[in-house]
């Protein structure tokens, strides 16, 4: 018998080291999909380039052309060269070893970071932007990109009345598809296109793409191109909210679509194929309300740097969101050569008023039109538990959680940990399924969003919340009633940065700033467009504050500021990087020549390789290991005033004494470049991030740089 058990332990042992093994096999020899990289175009012809990306994959398909073409999903071969193909690992690292390859990397998937917002940033009126000579008509020879969810052409916001004919440099196309024509475009949405090469080789697309077509099913890429570059429309309003004219930024700009993004998220294979048609039809500006997760860990293992990378050295503006996480150090998008927007508010809310029964009037966010009409008991959703979820999972009101018995007729309040608009919605239909007739949403994140819900329903803070569940716990038979969601206008303090906004400090690279600026991002019924002056101070002329506490801001939270898009067309001063600029920063951080030339296929060198990263032209300065002190020099160009002078003047950093060298900027023709150099000396070493700002004045005009400083070992690189 012992002798049996013996064997039968070996046997097993056998039998596992055996399965672990096949796993390991299976593993080696199961294919997925990769982006193989291969640097700048350097006037090769397309289908020549699609010659060569099958003969690489015949190399590693044992010469088999057919297996190359099996295998084989996308090329780029316009703006910049590489391909998509699915391969398994053993093959994507021998291509990543070929000559001419810079990266190999996943189809990693990413996610989308979800009208009165321009009158409150300075543009009132219909269509007017008269500053310095600058108007709309110039916006008809402006073509805006829109990387994402597709559009709804037959909105008011895309209509072309009194458009003049599509510019003659455009070369893209109004591809069809379901729903969708060529017809479907006009003067106003000039262009179309949708890619889900990327999507399908990863998911089930018949489960869940809506209009296999430029035609929008999400509503998130409708709303960015009208908050952007939307039309003049009167009398709008969301079920009787937010009432008034609603425009984009620069309503007379034309509009392409490059739809990536389907119901799941956005894959780097088709964020790359929009990236690579967009650089060849010709748009002048890209904007990307998407990212990953979590930031990167390289610029060319990165699908939107490496587009991005390419787009501005076409002469192309990339824009791109910070992210949603809102945490320090969580801001995405960390190239310094597209600009990143962080979120903030603006002066409207959208409220529903919860009246208790002891009078006490708690407010909350909603945009939740229904309203009681009589008072109902409020109880906690943990009393109401069903089955077998405890009251704590109760408690968040999760599907087929609570007792209609012990819901019926009552208002509950729920809890609500994730940062999801969708999941909040859902609460509000499971109280609705259960009986309930009202929700309170204690939002544990204080994310402050307004929500459409089915049922009479607001969200409030967990200080809010804590109150709340105090009266419920101490009152015999608490009672409440949840009014309307209704418009609040002229909120102070306003602009703040919201508590999901992104924040720094950069984590790949910290001598550079990220974000770079904030724009209004939180219950935006329509939306923004880039630009680059900014404010660090609210309405009220305070320094900008940061939910959900309400303190003070830094750079990290709103990078340079507040976008002011009227001020932002006389800056006065600007501080202006070329492709060459970006090379020599690359060089800083760590790519050798032999890399560089793979991406760019010029003559570019390390020679004029910066010290640090810091030496970036960049308009703000971040010194993230001050030993003792450091020199940094930037270059400012002249567009104001031909004959100008400029004087200094510096907010030290905590602890950082800041000396600007000269002190005096004297312009004496438009276009004129000037240095100076800021001298940055610890005097009082201490713990964490200090920030501070140079600004160069002449009159009214002001031309404001963060200085973000933290000294060597402080041991504390989140701290603020």
């Amino acid at each position: 018998m012992a002798s049996f058990c013996s064997a039968w332990r070996r046997s097993s042992i056998l039998f596992m080291l055996l399965c672990v093994l096949v796993a390991q096999i299976s593993t080696c020899f199961s294919s997925k999909v990769y982006v193989v990289y291969m640097g700048s175009k350097n006037g090769e012809d397309p289908d020549e380039i699609l010659a060569q990306n099958h003969q690489i994959l015949a190399s590693v398909h044992t010469g088999s052309i057919e297996e190359a073409q099996a295998s084989h999903i996308h090329s780029y071969r316009h703006g910049f060269k590489g391909f998509a193909a699915r391969l398994t690992d053993q093959q994507a690292f021998q291509i990543s070893k070929m000559p001419g390859v810079v990266s190999v990397f996943p189809n990693s998937k990413r996610s989308l970071h979800t009208t009165h917002s321009w009158d409150f940033m300075g543009l009132l009126g219909e269509q007017t932007l008269e500053v310095s000579g600058f108007n709309i008509k110039n916006q008809v020879n402006v073509i805006v990109g829109f990387i994402d969810t597709g559009i709804w052409p037959e909105s008011p916001s895309f209509n072309d009345d009194n458009m003049p004919p599509v510019p003659a440099r455009w070369k893209g196309v109004c591809q069809s598809g379901e729903a969708f024509n060529a017809s479907t475009c006009n003067r106003k949405v000039i262009g179309a296109r949708y890619y889900k090469s990327g999507y399908e080789a990863e998911e089930d697309s018949a489960d869940t793409v809506a209009f296999s077509s430029p035609r929008d099913s999400a509503g998130h890429g409708s709303h960015t191109a009208s908050i952007a570059a939307g039309r003049y429309v009167s009398n709008m309003t969301y079920k009787g909210l937010a009432s008034g004219g609603a425009r984009g930024g620069a309503p007379m700009a034309r509009i392409a679509v490059y739809k990536t993004c389907w119901d799941t998220g956005c894959y780097d294979v088709d964020l790359l194929a929009a990236f690579d048609d967009a650089i060849r039809d010709g748009v002048h500006i890209l904007s990307l309300s998407l990212g990953p997760d979590a930031p990167q860990g390289d610029y060319f293992t990165d699908a939107i740097s490496v587009g991005s990378f390419h787009a501005v050295r076409h002469g192309i503006l990339v824009v791109a969101s910070a992210g949603n996480e809102g945490n320090p150090g969580s801001v995405t998008n960390l190239a310094p050569w597209m600009i990143t927007v962080a979120a903030s508010s603006t002066d409207r809310d959208f409220t529903s008023d919860i009246v208790l029964g002891n009078g006490v009037n708690v407010t909350g966010e909603s945009l939740s039109v229904f309203g009681m009409k009589a008072s109902a008991s409020i109880i906690s959703a943990s009393e109401a538990f069903a089955g077998y979820f405890t009251p704590y999972q109760s408690s968040y009101c999760l599907e087929s959680s609570l007792n209609k018995t012990k819901a019926r007729g009552k208002v509950l309040v729920c809890r609500h940990a994730e940062s999801s608009t969708e999941s909040k919605l859902a609460k509000s239909v499971v109280v609705k399924e259960a009986g309930g007739v009202g929700m309170v949403l204690i939002d544990e994140a204080d994310m402050d969003v307004a929500v459409p819900f089915v049922i009479p329903s607001a969200i409030i803070r967990r200080r809010i919340g804590k109150h709340l569940l105090s009266y419920i716990n101490r009152t015999r038979q608490p009672m409440s009633i949840i009014l309307p969601a209704k418009t609040t206008l002229g909120l102070k303090p306003a602009p703040h940065v919201t508590a999901f906004s992104a924040k720094g400090p950069n984590a790949l690279t910290p001598e550079i700033l990220k974000p770079d600026i904030t724009a209004p991002g939180l219950n935006i019924l329509a939306s923004w467009s880039p630009a680059v002056a900014a404010t660090l101070l609210d309405k009220k002329h305070k320094p900008i504050a940061v939910d959900p506490e309400g303190k003070n801001g830094n750079a990290f939270d709103y990078g340079s500021g507040f976008l002011n898009p009227t001020r932002a067309l006389d800056p006065g001063l600007i501080f202006d990087a070329q492709p060459a600029d970006y090379v020599s920063f690359l060089c800083s951080v760590g790519y050798d020549e032999k890399s560089l030339h793979q991406i760019t296929l010029d003559n570019s060198t390390c020679a004029q390789s910066f010290r640090t990263a810091s030496d970036l032209n960049y308009p703000s300065i971040t010194v993230p290991n001050l030993e003792g002190n450091i020199s940094v020099t930037r270059t400012v160009t002249n567009v104001g005033k031909p004959k100008n002078i400029y004087k200094a003047a510096v907010s030290s950093p905590k602890g950082i004494n800041v000396t600007v060298i000269p002190n005096q900027l004297v312009f004496t023709s438009l276009g004129q470049k000037l240095n100076f150099t800021v001298n940055f000396k610890v005097v009082a070493p201490s713990k964490g991030y200090k920030f501070g700002f140079l600004s160069w004045m002449s009159g009214r005009s002001r031309v404001t740089s963060p200085l973000v400083v933290q000294v060597a070992h402080s041991n504390s690189g989140l701290m603020r």
